[in-house]
Formats: structure tokens, sequence, C-alpha cells
């Protein structure tokens, strides 16, 4: 993907930072957006906005775009750091008419950024009437509606764009970051309707961009080892609200390998419109972590049974390779909530 223009929203930390990295580490320009910044300017700029969807200490981390941009450079691509508030319109615009400016193209949108409801990851547990509407608004503003309007303002880039002559591509594509609460309950009712809409976003949006030759796909990771996650280890609120085991997690650029995968497929118009399971795509294309590993997907036993079906004494006794690799139907997926850990 050497010298491909991309975009990843939301990458200071977590998945969006691995996509992000793993793109650099194919050679790629990566514009990095998002609001935890260590430019003043941009502190400034938040506060004076005053957006009810800016990072802070409860919603947000230590790690910046910066951070990542530099962990770019590093793996041999090109990181531009741009803050960026996708709740806001005119920042978004902003961004792309740089990117406009600057290369005069788009290969590669990644739609990841996501924001955590008011009181922290907290906000994505409890009943919908208890929640209530402000965690709607979080997941839903800057998580869908974010993806609906960024994409709006890359197609024209894309539409100008041949990355045949590029060397780097078969096609520009759209990234969506979903999740398997997109088919099944996960965390709350404003979480799993916003990550079922992103599945139709991707969806529908293939039907009017086909004629383009742009691919468009939701993906899902699994369970994922951010920093984020480890936060919640750490404080025990993992343990408490979810208590799922991470022996099996995947790490953030896990996804980034995917996407790299799926995007310089000359085949993968067959997957425009589609939901492509992270873990599932490492066995089609033969990526791994750097340990060498390939976590099973969520809705492989290999995963299912040791989580939902062994205590920590008895899977320490049982190889995961022992496990048939037999993946539950999507409709199945679909019947409802997983069962109760706790």
């Amino acid at each position: 993907m050497k010298d491909c223009v991309c975009v990843v929203t939301g990458a200071s930390r977590g998945i969006g930072k691995g996509i992000a990295v793993e793109l650099g580490r194919a050679g790629a320009i990566v514009y990095v957006t998002g609001t935890s910044s260590s430019s003043s300017s941009s502190t400034i700029s938040a506060r004076e906005n005053n957006s009810m969807y800016a990072t802070n200490e409860i919603v947000g981390g230590p790690e910046t775009i910066e951070e990542t941009a530099e962990e770019i450079n590093q793996v041999g691509g090109v990181g531009i750091p741009v803050y960026c508030d996708h709740s806001q319109d005119d920042q978004v615009q902003k961004l792309f008419e740089t990117i406009q400016e600057q290369h005069g193209r788009l290969d590669l949108l990644v739609n990841n950024v996501f924001r955590i409801p008011p009181g922290g990851t907290n906000g994505l547990f409890g009943k919908f009437w208890e929640v209530g509407v402000q965690a709607w608004d979080s997941v839903h503003t800057v998580g869908c509606r974010s993806h609906y309007v960024a994409s709006c303002f890359a197609i024209p880039l894309m539409k100008k764009n041949v990355p045949r002559a590029q060397g780097c591509m078969a096609r520009p594509m759209i990234a969506m970051i979903s999740s398997f609460g997109g088919i099944t309950y996960t965390f709350n009712v404003a979480y799993g309707v916003g990550k079922a809409a992103v599945d139709r976003l991707a969806k529908d949006m293939a039907v009017e961009i086909k004629e383009e030759d742009i691919v468009v796909t939701s993906f899902y990771p699994g369970v994922v080892l951010t920093e984020r996650t480890q936060r919640a280890v750490d404080s025990g609120e993992w343990g408490k609200n979810v208590g799922l085991p991470l022996d099996q997690a995947e790490t953030p650029n896990y996804t980034g390998k995917a996407i790299v995968s799926v995007a310089t497929d000359a085949a993968n118009m067959s997957k425009t419109g589609t939901v492509q399971v992270v873990a599932e795509l490492a066995q089609e294309y033969g990526f791994t972590e750097e340990d060498g590993r390939q976590p099973p997907s969520i809705r492989s036993l290999r995963f299912l049974l040791p989580a939902y079906g062994m205590d920590e004494a008895t899977r320490e006794k049982i190889k995961v390779e022992w496990i048939p690799d037999w993946k539950l139907p999507f409709f199945v997926m679909a019947q409802g909530k997983p069962p109760d850990k706790n």
C-alpha cells in the first residue's frame, strides 16, 4: 500500500490506532483523526467549541493522535495527525479539503471513530431507560452519523482516484468498524442498534457506489485487548460487567491486518456490502498476531466453549486446538443475549 492515501477516524488509541499503524507498516500515508491531542492549540479549540463529544478524562485516555502518527512513521509509513471532532461537520469537511489540497485523492477511509457514553464504559451497561438518552446520542452521533458524514465527503475524492495507476490498491475502499453487537445483544440497546445501523450503512452504500468501483465493507473484530479494556481489567470493571476470558483476545493491530488484506485484494468487490469477521479473514488470507496466534472467531466453538462453558481451571487443561472450529451461523448468533458469565 505504498503511498496510498488513507484516513482512519478515531485513531488515537484502540482499534483505530492498530489499523493506522498496520496501514503505515504497509507503506501508506495515513491521516489520523481524533480529539485526543498533545497540541495546545487543539486543546484550546476543543474547550472553546465546548463539544460534548470531545475527549475528556472520563471517556478518553492519555493516548494522542500525535503518538499514533509517530508510530506510523516508525514502521515505515507517513503519519499525519489531524484534530477532528467528528460530531462537527465543518471540521470533517475541513479534513477532506486538506486531503484534496495535499494529495488530490483518497484511497481508503476507515470509519472507526466511536464515542463512549457519558460516565465512561459504565454508560455501556444498564437498561436503556436507566442510561438515558445521552447514551443513545453519544454512540449514534459519533459512531454512526459520523461514518455517514465522513463517507459523504470521501466519495468525491475517491471518484477522482484511479488506484490501479498508483499501484497500491485495486480500487478505493470504505471500511466500517462494527462488531457482533450488530447482530446479537451486546452491552445495551443503544450500542446494538448503533452497530446494526453501521452494518446497514455499509450494505446500502454498496448499492449506490458499486458503479463507481468502490468497495464498502463492515468489519467485526472479536474481543480486543485495547488500552481501554486493559484499564477496565485493572479496575475490576471488566470482571464485573463482562467477565469473558482474555487469553484469546485479539490485538488492535489484528483488525488492521484484516483491512490491509482486503484493501489489497484485487477480488475484494466480492466483499462489498457484506460483514466480514476479522478472525475469519485471518484464516482466509493467512495473517496472524505477532506471536503467531490466530484467535478464533467469536462464533466459533473454539471461542464460545472456553468463554461460556468452562471455568478457568478447565481452560488451563484443554488446549483450544482440541476444540472443533465449528462456527455458528449468523442467524443463530442473532437469537438473543449470550449466556451471563456472572
